[in-house]
């Protein structure tokens, strides 16, 4: 009786790891399987955690970014970078989401991907380098009804961790004429770790 338990849980464990395989982020796309569990193995979503400053005068860009395990998108588990940002111009706030930073979870948050690009085909920056790990993330304006396609480039400035970021704003909303987004609608950033 012993045994017979035993391999019926191993039957059950198995049955339950073949139902829900654990993939490489990286192979997420148009071969996704439902319940498959898309893993950052190689942890390369770490290198964009963090708090982020572009300082210009009275501009400032601030974004704070984490990584989210394992979040359940209604199809598949994933992992992602997640984050909230603040956009000060000419000394004024423009936008400031950064409160729901621990309130929301996943797509809820303002930024949120984890596309990973390996080349410079999909907005370069000036200085995309072949090969190098670029993180692909959608920053959304709740106040316009703007979506910014961003691109993440992991730099070091004077001996510190900066990030190269490219931020393309389009308008989602039915309102004729289009308003501006609140920050410009297509901008190069370089922002220094906090």
């Amino acid at each position: 009786m012993k045994n017979l338990i035993t391999i019926l849980l191993i039957i059950v464990c198995f049955n339950c790891k073949a139902q829900s395989p654990v993939l490489p982020l990286d192979d997420m796309g148009a071969y996704d399987q439902t319940n498959a569990y898309y893993k950052d193995l190689d942890n390369e979503l770490d290198d964009f955690v963090g708090t982020w400053l572009y300082t210009d005068g009275d501009t400032s860009l601030k974004i704070i970014l984490k990584k989210e395990e394992m979040h359940f998108n209604g199809r598949y588990y994933e992992d992602l970078i997640v984050g909230e940002y603040q956009y000060i111009e000419d000394g004024v706030e423009k936008i400031n989401t950064l409160t729901d930073l621990n309130t929301v979870q996943g797509f809820e948050h303002e930024i949120n991907g984890n596309n990973i690009y390996k080349d410079c085909i999909f907005l370069p920056v000036s200085d995309c380098i072949e090969g190098e790990t670029r993180l692909g993330v959608i920053l959304s304006d709740p106040i316009t009804n703007h979506q910014a396609s961003t691109l993440l480039h992991k730099r070091t400035v004077n001996g510190q961790e900066a990030l190269n970021v490219f931020m393309s704003f389009s308008y989602s909303g039915d309102v004729t004429p289009k308003p501006d987004p609140t920050m410009p609608w297509q901008k190069e950033y370089l922002l220094i770790k906090q």
